[in-house]
């Protein structure tokens, strides 16, 4: 009973801090996609909108804004003519960016900004007398004054619901944690490893967000923590749930590939490892040959597959193609080509049909992209000599794989296009460290991200377990296997493939990491009672500590307060979140979190004169009432003014990812540079946003 109060205790206090956070935060620029698209999958059984994911995570996230029917759950997508209306309302806007979301898969953002930020039409009347230059709701300068009411939807609490469902993942993920350790190195042990995940900040503020992160972290664990558990001891239960969440990471994110060398490197390692000393009694019970082993291993490993292939199916309802119904997709398409002038055209994507995604486009994309920066490594590449390539470069065998697979429609149309879709991007992302910058990400990044994000306790508890596992090997050191190779072996794959571009990518190594740790329970034992109750409870006081401060010296203060602002947590070695846009930015400081934060410092300050805003996010500055002008390289939803409406004394507010300027051109990046130089700093609003005031010099881009 006491046990379990403690783990439901720590469990609590992690959904706590995770409400806060996602209370206080902004649509972050990944929720505006995935939300949304997963309220398509609902309401009109289509998964054309943000392929570039599976389906699972963003209809649990999307499960309770589809049981409370929000605008535009009422909205006939798929029997509207899109056209008729032209762009002049959100509803026209939003049907254009469904028509078109086969052939231009971007425009799931439009979509995505339509869906959460679309005005009422009855604001326009109102909105004409205030600016009688408006024309149609798709034209509202961001100097207009707009009231919440003008807006089909509250924002912030749809998307704090859609986080609801993600955070229930984050505590089975901690619980998974705990069970583990528990059985491995006692309560103790389980207690540790629960307190180092609960306390992390970075899995508080990704457990708060609409994104895929998390739920692949808790699937993939959780399919490592079962096939362990049947490599001591076969039961239906443990094949039932092995096979349940093995499946289940394949459905959520496309990174579960990993999944198929972590399997069989953890098992070879349990395999060819030795036991030290006495062999647990469960083992010793179950002694088997080495060649039954190998077959069992095999067996569970082709069901493993067979799971995965249904509960992939299952997730786009059994259905190949990814449209709901191709056939009028592909004559909604054609209606806003001809009403382009564009009659002759079938689609402005090449190597696609009408109604469908462009699979055999993107294999032949990531063919060519792959070859043009292998022949001129950190060169821009644009559309024009991508298209180029894409006719001469052949596509190699996984091409030719996936390819075989549309061909026979082994695999549903969306997971195909999302997966070599997302090998394109993969290879073409702007990335920072450390004030470089490149295109083609850096072999050093996750190293520091590890480094620098990592709270130090865990950092310090997992290196310790690491080196004393290795030295004093136990009856569990078998165990080590399924711990230290598939994490090892997922940091390797993201240091080859640069996806530069936040540490949450290496989040399911973590829970591996923290479940290692608790191995020091087993040392703590060693030492008497006192020892082990002070030592015990300073850990521990250490541990949460770490996840609302950072101790560091900065502006005559020994401490930084991370809460709630649990996303920009940056350690003591990189000198704590004040310091974090120096290191690194992007999701591992600055996605958008803190729009909502800016408008409360206006008003605490009672500034009420239009700031000058590069904002680098999704939320749309208009909803929380930030009169703005829009500067280059911020919010994509509005036009963009040029340098020269900076006015002497005015205030800046530029997100970190843009004062870094790692989305523009460098022309772009340095006028800023010139413009800050000029400016004084005034505040920083979460550790993401950054205000200066403004004292005057002639910008020339």
């Amino acid at each position: 009973m006491a046990e379990g109060g403690v783990v439901l205790l720590v469990c609590a206090l992690f959904a706590t801090m995770v409400i806060s956070f996602a209370r206080n935060s902004s649509a972050t620029y990944d929720e505006v996609a995935h939300l949304p698209a997963g309220c398509t999958y609902f309401r009109w059984h289509d998964y054309r909108l943000n392929p570039e994911h599976p389906p699972l995570v963003k209809e649990l996230a999307a499960l309770p804004l589809w049981l409370r029917r929000d605008w535009p759950m009422n909205v006939d997508l798929s029997g509207a003519d899109p056209v008729a209306a032209g762009m002049t309302s959100n509803v026209a806007a939003l049907r254009w960016s469904w028509a078109m979301g086969l052939d231009l898969v971007d425009e799931e953002w439009s979509f995505g900004h339509d869906f959460l930020y679309g005005l009422r039409p009855e604001a326009l009347p109102r909105l004409q007398a205030q600016e009688p230059g408006i024309q149609n709701l798709q034209a509202i300068p961001p100097m207009v004054s707009l009231h919440r009411q003008d807006f089909y939807n509250h924002a912030d609490e749809m998307l704090f619901w859609g986080r609801l469902p993600v955070m229930l993942l984050g505590v089975a993920l901690a619980l998974l944690i705990f069970f583990w350790s528990r059985e491995l190195f006692g309560f103790a042990g389980g207690v540790l490893s629960l307190a180092l995940f609960c306390f992390d900040p970075n899995f508080i503020a990704h457990s708060g967000l609409v994104t895929t992160d998390v739920g692949e972290s808790l699937f993939m664990a959780g399919a490592i923590y079962f096939l362990w558990r049947c490599s001591r001891r076969w039961s239906v239960v443990n094949l039932v749930l092995f096979l349940l969440f093995f499946g289940l990471a394949f459905a959520a994110k496309f990174s579960a590939v990993l999944l198929l060398p972590m399997f069989w490197l953890a098992t070879a390692g349990w395999l060819l490892a030795r036991p030290a000393g006495m062999v647990a009694p469960e083992e010793k019970q179950q002694a088997r040959p080495f060649y039954i082993k190998a077959g069992q291993l095999a067996g569970l490993f082709a069901a493993g597959l067979l799971a995965a292939y249904v509960l992939i199916w299952a997730v786009y309802s059994f259905r190949y193609s990814a449209a709901a119904d191709p056939r009028q997709a592909a004559r909604a398409e054609a209606q806003i080509l001809a009403a382009a002038g564009q009659t002759n055209i079938v689609s402005l994507t090449p190597y696609r049909q009408p109604g469908q995604l462009a699979i055999e486009g993107a294999v032949r994309g990531t063919a060519a992209v792959r070859e043009i920066l292998r022949a001129a490594p950190g060169q821009p590449v644009d559309n024009e000599h991508i298209f180029l390539a894409m006719n001469q470069v052949p596509v190699g065998r996984g091409g030719r794989l996936i390819l075989f697979a549309q061909h026979h429609e082994l695999l549903p149309e969306a997971f195909l296009f999302g997966f070599a879709h997302t090998q394109m991007r993969s290879h073409m992302r702007a990335s920072f460290l450390l004030g470089e910058h490149s295109t083609t990400g850096f072999r050093r990044y996750f190293f520091y991200a590890v480094l620098l994000k990592t709270p130090l306790p865990g950092l310090l508890l997992i290196l310790t377990s690491l080196i004393l596992a290795l030295v004093r090997r136990r009856n569990w050191s078998r165990s080590l296997a399924f711990l230290i190779l598939p994490a090892g072996f997922y940091f390797g794959v993201a240091v080859v493939l640069r996806l530069d571009i936040g540490q949450r990518h290496l989040l399911p190594i973590y829970p591996l990491g923290y479940v290692l740790a608790g191995s020091l329970a087993l040392e703590w034992k060693r030492f008497n009672r006192p020892v082990r109750l002070v030592s015990g409870g300073l850990v521990g006081l250490w541990i949460m500590l770490a996840s609302q401060f950072v101790f560091f010296p900065v502006n005559h203060r020994w401490w930084q307060t991370v809460a709630p602002y649990y996303l920009a947590y940056f350690n003591e070695l990189a000198g704590g979140p004040v310091n974090g846009y120096k290191e690194l930015v992007d999701s591992n400081l600055d996605w958008g979190q803190d729009l909502q934060s800016l408008k409360y410092w206006l008003d605490r300050n009672k500034i009420t004169e239009p700031i000058y805003l590069c904002y680098f996010g999704m939320a749309d500055p208009r909803y929380y009432g930030i009169l703005h002008h829009n500067l280059p390289g911020g919010y994509l939803f509005e036009p963009q003014e040029g340098f020269d409406v900076l006015k002497p004394g005015g205030l800046i507010a530029i997100s970190a990812t843009s004062l870094q300027g790692v989305y523009v051109a460098p022309e772009i990046r340095e006028v800023w540079r010139q413009i800050l130089e000029h400016s004084v700093p005034v505040d920083r609003i979460g550790n993401s946003i950054f205000i200066y005031q403004f004292k005057g010099f002639t910008a020339k881009p």
